[in-house]
C-alpha cells in the first residue's frame, strides 16, 4: 500500500507515515518514492501547489498483468545522463533502418553506440504492466476546505487501472555466470510521460 498525505511521506504497509513539514517531500534521496519512482516522474507531482493544497491519496494494488517486456543492450539512464548525445540512439538507428532499409548502416550506427559507451556488460529490462487498484483520491484547497479534485472523505475505494512502466538495470556478476539485477523503477504512468523513454 502506497499513502500520500500533503506534507507527509509515503508509508508502506504496517508502517505510520512519517511526518515531513517541507512542501517538497521528494528532496529526501531515502525518500520512499524517491527509490520507487524515475526523478522525471517525480518531478511531475511536484508542480503541485502544496501550499494551498491537501493532497490525500492511497493506492492497493490488488492485481496485475505483463503487457510487455523487452531488454535494451549497453544503454542505461546513468550513461545517458553522463553522454546525453546517446539520448534516442536506438530509436534513429530503427528509424534509419526504416528509411533506408540497411543492415549495413544499422550495424555502423550500433558499432558506434559501443564506442561511446565502451566496455558495458548492462542492460535495461523495461517492462510494462497493467496494474489494477483500489485507491482513495482528494485534492482539498486548504484556504476554504473546498475539494478540488477527487472523492469525498467516507468514499469507498474505486476499483481503477493504470498502465505502469518498469525498468530495471542488470549487469554480469563478478564471476562471469549469471547477472545481478538492480531495483526495479517505476518510470511512467498512464503514459504521463509518454512513455519515458531514452534509449
Amino acid at each position: 500500500v502506497i499513502s500520500i498525505y500533503t506534507s507527509q511521506r509515503a508509508s508502506e504497509d504496517g508502517g505510520d507515515d512519517v511526518t515531513d513539514s517541507s512542501t517538497d517531500f521528494y528532496d529526501d534521496k531515502d525518500d520512499i518514492l524517491t527509490k520507487m519512482m524515475d526523478k522525471a516522474l517525480l518531478q511531475k507531482f511536484e508542480s503541485l501547489d502544496l501550499e494551498h493544497m491537501q493532497l490525500k491519496l492511497s493506492i492497493r494494488p490488488m492485481e496485475s498483468t505483463l503487457q510487455h517486456i523487452f531488454a535494451i543492450p549497453l544503454i542505461t539512464r546513468d550513461i545517458v545522463e553522463q553522454k546525453p548525445h546517446l539520448r534516442g540512439g536506438y530509436q534513429r538507428i530503427e528509424q534509419r533502418f526504416q528509411e533506408t532499409k540497411s543492415y549495413e548502416e544499422v550495424r555502423n550506427m550500433t558499432m558506434k553506440i559501443t564506442e561511446d559507451i565502451g566496455m558495458s556488460y548492462k542492460r535495461t529490462v523495461v517492462a510494462d504492466a497493467l496494474v489494477t487498484c483500489s485507491e482513495f483520491f482528494q485534492v482539498v484547497d486548504s484556504r476554504d476546505g473546498r475539494i478540488v479534485q477527487g472523492m469525498r472523505d467516507g468514499d469507498e475505494e474505486e476499483i481503477v487501472d493504470h498502465v505502469v512502466r518498469f525498468e530495471v538495470v542488470t549487469d554480469i556478476t563478478e564471476s562471469g555466470e549469471g547477472r545481478e539485477v538492480g531495483n526495479w523503477k517505476i518510470i511512467d504512468l498512464d503514459d504521463i510521460l509518454d512513455g519515458n523513454v531514452f534509449h
